[in-house]
């Protein structure tokens, strides 16, 4: 793994994380008209913990995925 190879996997990286961090905008904003109210607030909170929990199960499919059709982890282990 040379360093053209790690510039070119961060470069593919970034759109990835553009769209996440929009996405998570969206999200967290979702039925909440100030987030400063109490109630507000819990709502961004639900909406957080629903989200990162979607992630992570979308993460575990992929990955049990890519073990099922014999591709190498990409995490690394």
């Amino acid at each position: 793994m040379g360093p053209g190879n790690l510039l070119r996997e961060t470069w593919e990286l970034i759109p990835v994380l553009i769209l996440l961090a929009a996405g998570t905008m969206i999200a967290l904003r979702s039925g909440v008209d100030r987030p400063e109210a109490g109630q507000n607030f819990r709502q961004v909170i639900g909406n957080l913990s629903h989200m990162l929990l979607r992630v992570l199960g979308y993460l575990g499919v992929l990955i049990a995925l890519q073990y099922f059709i014999g591709m190498r982890s990409v995490l690394g282990w």
